[in-house]
C-alpha cells in the first residue's frame, strides 16, 4: 500500500527545542510561582535535565503537574499561554542536524507536522531554517481542542485534511521522539481503521545522538532510528525506494 503523507512531531524530532521550551516554561510559570527564579525546579535547570524529566512523563501535562507542582486548571491555563509566550521569545531553536538533506530526499512525498507547540512559532522557526517549503501542513497546539491534544488524534486529521489528502485507505508514518507520538499515531490508526479496515499508520521512533529515549512497552514503535542518517534509510524503506 503506498505511503500517502508522512508526518513528524517537531520539538526533538526536528528540533532541538530545549533551550527556548526552558525560557518560555520559566516565563509562563512566573505567573504560578512568583519566587521560580530563585527556586527554579530540577528540569528547568539545564537542557539535559529538561529532556530527562520530559522523557520520564507521558506528556506536557503530566510534566507541569509532577513536576511544577501546578493543579489542573493552572496547567490548562499554563497551555493557553504557550502560543503568545514562545511568540514573544527570540530564541530561535536548532535544527537537528541531517534532516534539512532527509526532507529534500523525501520531498516528493506529502508532508506535515503535528506537534504540541504553537503553529505559527514551527512555520517561523522552519522558515528561519530554510526548510518550511517542505510542510504542506503544521497542526499546532492551538488547531485542536486542549481535549484533543497527544496521544489523542485529533491533530492527525486536521493535518491530513490541510494536506488535501481526501484518500484515507492508505499506509501514513508518522515520525517522534516520544512514547506520546507512538500512541498519538496508535490513536490514530485505531480511529482509521474503524472506516478503512485496511489504512494502516507506520510509528517511527527517532532519537538523535545524546537526548534521552523515551518508550513505553504499551505503546512499541514500529522501527526506531538512533541518528538522522538512520531516519531516512528507514523511510526510503517505507516509500519503497
Amino acid at each position: 500500500m503506498p505511503i500517502g503523507a508522512i508526518l513528524w512531531d517537531y520539538d526533538g524530532t526536528l528540533a532541538d527545542s530545549s533551550k527556548k521550551n526552558i525560557e518560555v516554561t520559566v516565563e509562563i510559570l512566573r505567573r504560578f510561582i512568583p519566587d521560580v527564579d530563585e527556586n527554579v525546579p530540577e528540569p528547568l535547570a539545564s537542557c539535559a535535565s529538561y529532556q530527562d524529566a520530559y522523557g520520564r512523563m507521558s506528556d506536557w501535562k503530566e510534566l507541569y503537574r509532577t513536576c511544577y507542582g501546578l493543579d489542573d486548571e493552572q496547567v490548562k491555563a499554563a497551555g493557553a499561554m504557550w502560543s503568545e509566550a514562545q511568540l514573544s521569545n527570540k530564541t530561535f531553536s536548532d535544527i537537528f542536524d541531517g534532516i534539512p538533506e532527509v526532507l529534500s530526499t523525501l520531498s516528493p512525498i506529502p508532508m506535515g507536522i503535528c506537534s504540541q507547540n504553537g503553529a505559527e512559532i514551527i512555520r517561523r522557526s522552519l522558515k528561519h531554517h530554510g526548510i518550511l517549503e517542505y510542510f504542506g501542513a503544521v497542526v499546532g497546539y492551538d488547531d485542536v481542542p486542549y481535549e484533543g491534544q497527544k496521544p489523542a488524534p485529533d491533530a492527525f486529521f486536521v493535518c491530513l485534511d490541510r494536506l488535501g489528502i481526501s484518500e484515507r485507505n492508505l499506509s501514513f508514518v508518522y515520525v517522534g521522539d516520544h512514547s506520546v507520538d507512538i500512541a498519538f499515531g496508535r490513536n490514530a490508526e485505531a480511529e482509521l481503521k474503524k472506516d478503512f479496515p485496511d489504512a494502516r499508520v507506520i510509528c517511527v521512533a527517532l532519537h538523535h545522538p545524546g537526548l534521552y529515549e523515551s518508550d513505553d512497552s504499551c505503546f512499541p514503535p514500529d522501527f526506531t532510528a538512533n541518528s538522522s542518517a538512520d531516519l531516512l534509510s528507514v523511510l526510503k524503506k517505507l516509500a519503497g525506494n
